[in-house]
């Protein structure tokens, strides 16, 4: 089965949604997986070695040359690198500003993809060698995205199938803003036309799934976030309470508040600051991360450092903003580090609102510490690390939900199992 991942992410083993999809591909043959990605990043995981790359550069290049695409191949994985990422200097500052999703965003990227040269001889030919049997969509909130899938999946009259790791369709982030609700219905119907030629969805959690199967009328099937990790980490545990990954949808003012109450705490055997492991580099977020906060900032780490600081801590951060209108992005959101949290054997820490899909799902499992509100941080923080019993009981139970939903093993069955259901609907749809 031959498959064309499309995706904004290369497969990484240090970046969140480049981790995740080399897990849902693990131990497939390589020579099965083509992935078409569009971020200036580099491929450092394995399981894939034949890509099409275009970022946004090449796309507003090829609107005066109509030449874009680099293809990379297994020479160009390089396994041992902190970071997939290659973007720095004003090329940096223009994609953190991207991720800024405004309007105004949202309008010039899309349009700068519907002028742009992508659907060149280098891409067609490329498609066609490869002759994928499946186009494999991991789904974001821009419309060129669904184009480029659509494309495919109708040059070659193969399925489509849709992964949905966060919720892009009910929740309009723009929503009351000038153009919000116009660039809202504009993405809204590129999906829609996206869906009608795709056979399946898989979706993060469970509510998801429910939700999308009544809207989209398609088949959709829960896949939860696979861990990386076989078995608990094995490490020396020091008094320290650590954060790894990005610091979006404000989770760094969330850490900044962690820091702060931790400060307060007068007991040895809690720690006076909060590790923070990132790539971060904007420098409004990292005027925040100070010690004066109550954070260590060490900035970005590779994919064995991140399993050794697991390993060596008394707990992992969890955390998701209050904020109103981040909660509505991340309402249905799983987020891809419980995984490994909950199979790393360390404690895991929650800091966020209830009414959202990742907290609600560490709640409803007792797999966590976990505090709802600011007002609570100083007692849980406390009770983290001096209820050692209750520690331990925590972390027998978050591993046993590992193992029952997050098997990397019966992920990659099920994704399997999808991709064939949708081969065999195409198959029946033509006859």
């Amino acid at each position: 089965m031959r498959v064309l991942v499309l995706s904004h992410n290369v497969f990484s083993t240090t970046e969140s949604m480049g981790k995740t999809l080399s897990a849902y591909f693990s131990g497939w043959d390589k020579n099965e997986i083509a992935q078409f990605y569009i971020h200036s990043e580099i491929p450092t995981s394995k399981v894939c070695g034949n890509f099409f790359r275009i970022t946004d550069k090449d796309a507003i290049k090829s609107i005066f040359t109509r030449r874009a695409g680099t293809i990379l191949t297994t020479k160009d994985v390089e396994p041992d690198l902190k970071t997939s990422r290659t973007d720095h200097g004003t090329m940096a500052k223009i994609y953190q500003k991207g991720r800024e999703r405004t309007p105004f965003i949202y309008l010039a990227r899309n349009l700068i993809w519907r002028l742009a040269g992508w659907k060149n001889k280098k891409f067609r030919k490329w498609i066609d060698e490869f002759d994928p049997e499946v186009v494999f969509l991991a789904s974001g909130d821009y419309s060129f995205m669904y184009r480029i899938a659509r494309y495919v999946a109708k040059r070659k009259n193969i399925p489509c199938v849709l992964s949905c790791m966060d919720d892009y369709y009910f929740n309009n982030r723009n929503e009351g803003k000038f153009l919000g609700s116009l660039l809202h219905k504009r993405f809204m119907k590129q999906v829609k036309k996206t869906m009608n030629v795709s056979q399946a969805i898989l979706t993060i959690c469970d509510k998801m799934t429910k939700d999308y199967s009544e809207f989209f009328g398609k088949p959709c099937f829960t896949l939860h976030t696979p861990t990386s990790l076989s078995e608990p980490l094995v490490g020396e545990k020091k008094v320290k309470i650590s954060y790894l990954g990005n610091l979006g949808y404000s989770r760094y003012d969330q850490l900044v508040d962690i820091g702060k109450a931790l400060k307060q705490i007068d007991n040895p055997s809690v720690p006076k600051f909060i590790d923070v492991y990132s790539a971060e580099s904007r420098p409004k977020i990292l005027e925040k991360l100070t010690e004066e906060n109550g954070i260590k900032f060490h900035g970005k780490i590779n994919g064995e450092q991140v399993k050794q600081v697991m390993a060596e801590s008394t707990a992992v951060v969890h955390t998701e903003a209050f904020k109103e209108n981040t909660i509505k992005s991340v309402k249905y959101s799983v987020s891809t580090k419980i995984a490994d949290s909950l199979a790393c054997g360390t404690c895991i820490f929650a800091y966020g609102p209830d009414n959202i899909a990742s907290i609600q799902y560490l709640f409803d499992n007792d797999v966590a510490e976990i505090a709802t509100k600011k007002e609570q941080l100083v007692q849980a923080l406390e009770h983290l690390f001096v209820d050692s019993e209750q520690r331990t009981a925590k972390i027998e139970k978050a591993l046993k939900l590992a193992k029952e939903n997050h098997d990397g093993k019966k992920n990659v069955e099920l994704i399997k199992n999808v991709l064939t259901f949708s081969m065999e609907q195409k198959k029946n749809s033509r006859d």
